[in-house]
């Protein structure tokens, strides 16, 4: 059974159980559970960043240009990983929720 399968499979389960109209419904409820979960876990990171730094990754960026350890530099590319990831999953809720209207 491919993946394409699997979510039919899935989403059937899930109209038949009376939680969504169609199947298209449930698949989109499904992919914007999901797009929300990586926004939630990639915010949550980038904001323990600047928890922990007291400042954003702009200024952190700037506070260690041309100085930084080789420990300060893998942080910085954890944090600047993590606030890419964040932006791309938000703009694929954008996309997905505009492709449900």
């Amino acid at each position: 059974m491919n993946s394409q399968e699997v979510l039919e499979t899935v989403a059937k389960g899930m109209v038949t159980a009376g939680l969504y109209k169609d199947i298209g419904t449930a698949i989109r409820a499904l992919a914007v559970e999901q797009v929300e979960r990586k926004i939630a876990a990639y915010r949550e990171q980038v904001q323990d960043f600047e928890r922990k730094y007291h400042h954003s990754l702009d200024e952190h960026s700037r506070f260690l240009e041309g100085k930084a350890s080789m420990e300060e530099e893998e942080e910085w590319m954890e944090w600047k990983g993590a606030a890419v990831m964040l932006e791309a999953w938000q703009k694929a809720l954008q996309e997905v929720l505009r492709s449900a209207a």
